[in-house]
């Protein structure tokens, strides 16, 4: 009867523990600076700057993340800047992130502040939330 409690609090602990890790390193990330991208992807003073990591085979990216970022597009015509990241090509990229699983994305103000990093695929609707666009 002990053994399997002992396991499941092993269990708990071990997930509470990378948890902690994740967290850890999505708030490290947060308080970066990405002042060189907004320049390189030459996002106005009023854009925002959502970068999609993605691979050649990922196939949650091509059904799902990638339309999601043409409907914010559409929706915020010149206040949004998508670019596509594979992260299989650009590992020092994504590591600057902490990307480890695609589809990926970060939302980048215009002065370089990281306002989300999401990982797995997400809406429109929470892109231009953490965007803070008019109308999300």
């Amino acid at each position: 009867m002990q053994e399997p409690l002992v396991a499941l609090l092993i269990l708990a602990a071990a997930a509470g523990s990378f948890w902690a890790w994740l967290e850890w390193r999505r708030r490290r990330v947060r308080r970066g600076r990405s002042e060189d991208l907004v320049r390189a992807y030459d996002v106005s003073g009023t854009g925002v700057l959502v970068l999609a990591f993605t691979t050649p085979d990922c196939m949650p990216c091509k059904v799902l993340q990638r339309p999601a970022l043409e409907d914010l597009k559409r929706r915020f015509p010149g206040l949004v800047v998508t670019g596509e990241v594979d992260a299989l090509e650009s590992p020092e990229l994504a590591r600057r992130f902490g990307i480890l699983t695609v589809p990926s994305t970060v939302v980048i103000g215009p002065a370089g502040d990281i306002r989300a990093v999401n990982h797995g695929a997400v809406t429109a609707r929470r892109l231009a939330s953490q965007a803070k666009l008019n109308g999300a």
